[in-house]
């Protein structure tokens, strides 16, 4: 155990950190989902742009954000910016939830006046990932023993319905110490010197994290549930055509794969080949109570 890892009451001082441009109806259930279980939240969010800078329809997440009812300790701020870099827009929500020491060097105004205690970690969440209070109590614990930079969480995802859930696991860095800032989305490159190294046989684990960048909190730990292709075939256009991956997807994939897609699709990934190899369905009452208890807008789950 580090006393890095420790805030100053001798817990895992948490911040979550969204970058959104919708996914309205996934957020409100992600937020509601950690929200007793991390102590601020930062939303930063192009609103009316994509990353291109191109026009959109406005987003409806700062509307739910200001209007309080998914806050009503108020641990929530909201940036609107015009980014057009999703990597450098969730390194500065981190930079304005953990300012820099002299930030936060300034005279007492006045007796409400607070002194700013920075996280721990950032917990970098998409609004499309869900987690079970469970599970996520118990991965804090696992990051506070470790007190590595980088931690990836495995993602169990799910297609068209939260029904329909892909089979192995999709890793992601997750808790990010507050010290650190991850240069391209959700992953750290490593060299290939390194890589080949922490899969020489042999090497302890926590050498073979140091060597590839991150740690993983093992899925018997806890795992995330990522919505990344569940709800109306709306979303998932807006999805492909505007995230940071959009130029790597596949020509006419929603049309050719998405559109007669079944349980018995193989290969269906918008990317990467092979990364969703086949999908599974899965009972309403086998699903975490967080996702089956939730009332969700048409096209989200099948009851």
């Amino acid at each position: 155990m580090t006393s890095r890892a420790r805030g100053a009451d001798g817990n895992l001082r948490l911040h979550a950190i969204y970058v959104v441009l919708d996914d309205y109806d996934l957020f409100l259930a992600s937020v509601r989902s950690i929200y007793d279980h991390v102590d601020g939240i930062t939303v930063v969010t192009n609103h009316d742009l994509d990353w291109r800078g191109r026009v959109r329809g406005p987003s409806r997440v700062p509307a739910a954000v200001l209007a309080r009812d998914i806050d009503p300790e108020r641990k929530i701020d909201l940036i609107v910016t015009a980014e057009t870099n999703e990597a450098r827009a969730r390194a500065r929500a981190m930079d304005f939830a953990s300012p820099r020491e002299k930030s936060r060097r300034v005279l007492q105004e006045h007796e409400g006046d607070r002194p700013l205690e920075p996280p721990d970690y950032f917990l970098v969440i998409d609004a499309d990932e869900i987690y079970e209070g469970d599970a996520l109590e118990r991965m804090k614990r696992y990051v506070a023993d470790g007190g590595a930079q980088i931690y990836r969480v495995a993602g169990v995802c799910y297609f068209k319905r939260w029904n329909y859930r892909i089979t192995g696991y999709q890793w992601g860095a997750s808790f990010v110490r507050a010290d650190t800032r991850l240069p391209y989305l959700r992953t750290r490159k490593v060299s290939l010197p390194r890589r080949a190294l922490a899969r020489l046989p042999g090497v302890p684990e926590r050498m073979r994290g140091t060597l590839r960048g991150f740690h993983d909190i093992p899925p018997e730990i806890g795992v995330y549930h990522h919505g990344a292709y569940v709800g109306p075939r709306a979303r998932i256009e807006a999805k492909v055509s505007s995230w940071g991956h959009a130029n790597e997807v596949r020509p006419r994939w929603l049309e050719e794969v998405y559109d007669p897609w079944t349980v018995d699709t193989r290969d269906f990934n918008p990317v990467y080949r092979g990364a969703f190899d086949a999908a599974v369905e899965v009972p309403v009452d086998e699903l975490p109570d967080v996702i089956a208890a939730h009332a969700w807008p048409d096209d989200y789950l099948d009851r």
